[in-house]
């Protein structure tokens, strides 16, 4: 049939149009509405469609997506009661209209879908940066009248890969609760900040961790939440105070209960396995727990600003054992622990302890931990331990060396255990009880023994002792300490409040040096140039002030049945029977020596030493009485021929190390001796035995000085010596550390050739500037009589 032309035009040109639509003028509009988006109020009225009583969505641009139909871009939830609180934002919406109603003119959503869109939601009024950022949202929401499907939403946030299907019935009802004004009830928002932010501190270098969850829940009873399961699962997990090397919890939550059945936790060494239930309705919640994960890392991580923590390491992993018992009725929870605790190998401060553990309990605020052990290299500690409020109880067995302890007590306690040493372990019973902590509000007893022991290296072989603390101060009593053959007993109280120790009845038979170390080093120093030839009987009452040396008062009595030894002037003075009484007075030390035997007499000594370094002076009384001349002529001068005694007294002043600097005074008398045995006077026997012959080997009946200490040297002005048929008289001074002679010396004859001499006496006048060992006598008066060497005088058969 042949078509009329016209006809033909019109409906070849109305196909070409047709086609131009289809192929140019369809994507065009597409493309138009895609990126212009679609106007006329139609996304006021989808915002309008997709609000509801107690929220406002508002549409930013709505789109026609060729593949997505209609897409809202922008969107932003507001509470409709509050428009200025946001309470999210996202983009990338596809919207599905009800085609059939909007034939009647209503519009109704009954599909939303998600594909690659970004959520925001504020955490914060005050911090615009305190938000909650979901990333990668994809999921279809099917709307059903008034239930809400989420058939499968998936996101990620804060690096974990949500997957959550469910549904919300009343969905138009939900509304969010208001940021609690209370102080005592925490913001869920400002909680769910704190969340994000500890979770944004990981990283995942394995993939992020999965949690998945089915949920069912009424928007107007939101306690209506029901999920009959939830996991989450991760591999390892890094953080810069600690890592896991993967970690799943599986549960569900129905009937307002929460049930946690598996809690795993791994790390290199050891795994946690924990299971626990939360009874909303009953505000309880069950816990138990098995760990075997090393704390150390984390420990260190999380408490850095605590120096004891950071002291601490675990090698290997410890197990911990555990029930747990909340309740959550009042305002602060209160908790119900019972477990036990076993570490194979702890370090605290390179100190390493070993099996360490205990069983414990813990509830309404009192903490109890029973046979509490702790093994060292050397010995255990063992006990038990209470801790209440303003109630404290120890009750502790000790056998570890408290030096193997040194890491774990205070500086001063620390310098202490610095100079002790212990060779065999203590045995230290200990039963406190106090309010807290500080030592002044202690009060307890024990039982101390120790074996071979040094404090400041003064050893002691064993102590043996009972102890009480009460009122900052430890008092031992029934103290018995064995040093060799010595033995030491009464009551020492260390009193930390007066800072004193204070000493009663004690009975020693140790050395005293050993003694006063133990107790004050200053004082140890201060007679430590006494050197007992065997340990003498003390007896010790007083107190001795801990940093205060003014205010000791400290009284020692001294029997010393063999002697001792004593250097003076770099001689050393070796006494037999020895009686003293010391008093230590304020920063002094007062000897008084009633009575020591020497050489055959006998010494007295009268003596008071500074024990202050910065003035370390001393001065002395020395009473000397019928000592054996020849034996203290040897031991000063080297020779042993002077015969008779001799007494005197000497008082003087000196510093600790400069004795040679020392001033005094004194006088001496011998009797029936050999003065001409001293070399100093060896010479003169020449004279006598030339002039007065049959003289020169009579002893002196008496010899007799004054004399004083000063500038380093001796001096006299009234040396006298009277024996069978002549005396002489000199003066002049002995350097003390040359010997160096600046004498004079006359000789008078008695009887019958002294009225014959008595015109030239003063020919027989001599002087010496020589030494002690050479004197060098010349004349005075007749330079030309021959210079006289030094040294005793000859036998007859020897001239």
């Amino acid at each position: 049939m042949r078509v009329h032309p016209v006809i033909y035009y019109f409906f070849k040109n109305f196909i070409r149009l047709l086609l131009v639509v289809i192929f140019v003028g369809v994507p065009a509009a597409a493309y138009y509405l895609r990126v212009q988006g679609i106007g006329f109020g139609a996304k006021e009225a989808l915002g309008a469609a997709l609000s509801g009583p107690q929220i406002e969505v508002q549409i930013g641009k709505l789109a026609l997506d060729p593949f997505n139909g209609l897409l809202a871009r922008n969107v932003v939830v507001r509470e409709t009661q509050s428009p200025n609180r946001t309470l999210g934002s996202l983009d990338n919406l596809a919207i599905s209209i009800n085609l059939s109603q909007l034939m009647h003119r209503a519009l109704i959503i009954d599909r939303v879908s998600l594909f690659n869109a970004s959520a925001s939601i504020p955490l914060s009024d005050s911090d615009p940066t305190a938000r909650l950022k979901i990333q990668d949202i994809h999921g279809e929401i099917v709307i059903l009248g008034d239930r809400l499907r989420l058939s499968l939403l998936e996101g990620v946030i804060a690096g974990i890969q949500i997957k959550v299907s469910g549904e919300i019935l009343n969905h138009l009802a939900f509304s969010l609760a208001p940021s609690q004004g209370s102080p005592d009830k925490q913001d869920p928002l400002a909680a769910l900040n704190t969340i994000t932010r500890a979770l944004g501190e990981l990283t995942f270098p394995n993939g992020p961790p999965t949690l998945m969850a089915e949920f069912e829940v009424d928007a107007l009873h939101p306690e209506s939440l029901h999920l009959p399961e939830f996991r989450l699962s991760s591999s390892r997990i890094l953080h810069k105070k600690g890592n896991l090397e993967g970690i799943e919890i599986k549960g569900s939550f129905t009937s307002g209960t929460l049930r946690l059945p598996i809690i795993q936790l791994k790390d290199k060494q050891g795994s946690l396995q924990a299971s626990g239930e939360w009874d909303l309705h009953k505000s309880k919640a069950v816990a138990s727990l098995i760990s075997t994960l090393n704390p150390t890392t984390f420990l260190h991580g999380f408490m850095s600003s605590s120096p004891a923590i950071q002291k601490l390491e675990f090698t290997e992993p410890p197990r911990l054992d555990a029930e747990m018992e909340i309740q959550f009725e009042s305002q602060k929870p209160q908790f119900h622990v019972t477990g036990s605790f076993a570490a194979p190998m702890v370090l605290f401060d390179h100190v390493g302890f070993t099996d360490v553990g205990c069983s414990f309990a813990w509830k309404d605020g009192i903490f109890y931990a029973r046979d509490i052990l702790v093994r060292t290299q050397r010995g255990s500690l063992e006990g038990n331990l209470w801790i209440a409020k303003d109630d404290l109880r120890l009750d502790l067995h000790n056998t570890i060396p408290p030096t193997d302890l040194i890491g774990l007590v205070g500086p001063k306690a620390r310098d202490v255990l610095a100079s002790t040493e212990f060779t065999e372990t203590p045995d230290i019973t200990v039963s406190l009880r106090s309010t807290n902590l500080d030592f002044a509000n202690m009060l307890g007893k024990g039982h101390l023994k120790l074996g071979r022991t040094a404090m400041r290296g003064a050893w002691m072989d064993s102590v043996e002792s009972d102890f009480e603390i009460a009122n900052a101060c430890a008092t031992f009593t029934n103290i018995l300490v064995a040093s060799g053959d010595g033995r030491a007993t009464g009551s020492v109280a260390y009193d930390v409040g007066k800072q004193e120790v204070r000493l009663d009845k004690i009975r020693s038979t140790l050395v005293p040096v050993d003694v006063m170390t133990w107790i004050d080093p200053r004082i140890a120093r201060t007679i430590t140039p006494y050197r007992f030839h065997t340990p003498p009987s003390l007896a010790v009452q007083g107190k001795v002030h801990m940093n205060d040396p003014t205010k000791n008062n400290l009284g020692i009595q001294v029997d010393a049945p063999t002697g001792l030894d004593y250097d003076l002037l770099k001689k050393t003075l070796s006494f037999g029977h020895t009686k003293a009484k010391v008093d230590i007075l304020n920063n002094r030390v007062v000897a008084d020596v009633k009575r020591g035997d020497l050489m055959g007499g006998n010494v007295a000594v009268l003596a008071n030493v500074s024990i202050n370094p910065k003035d370390p002076v001393f001065n002395a009384n020395i009473t000397l009485s019928r000592l054996n001349f020849s034996k203290l002529t040897d031991l000063y001068f080297g020779y042993d021929d002077s015969k008779g005694v001799i007494s005197g007294q000497f008082q003087f002043n000196a510093r600790m190390k400069e004795e040679s600097q020392m001033i005094g005074k004194g006088n001496l008398k011998i009797e029936d001796g050999n003065v001409f045995a001293i070399p100093l006077l060896g010479p003169f026997s020449y004279i006598l035995g030339t002039v007065i012959p049959g003289v020169v080997y009579n002893n002196a009946r008496i010899a007799t000085a004054d004399f004083t200490v000063g500038n380093e040297k001796v001096s006299t002005k009234n040396i006298e010596i009277q024996g069978r048929g002549f005396s002489m008289y000199g003066d002049g001074s002995i350097q003390l550390l040359t010997g160096g002679l600046d004498m004079s010396m006359r000789i008078n004859a008695q009887g019958i050739p002294g009225l014959v001499f008595f015109p030239v006496s003063k020919l027989f006048e001599y002087y010496s500037n020589g030494t002690m060992a050479d004197p060098k006598w010349s004349p005075k008066i007749i330079p030309r009589i021959p210079v006289f060497g030094g040294g005793a005088a000859k036998k007859p058969e020897e001239r």
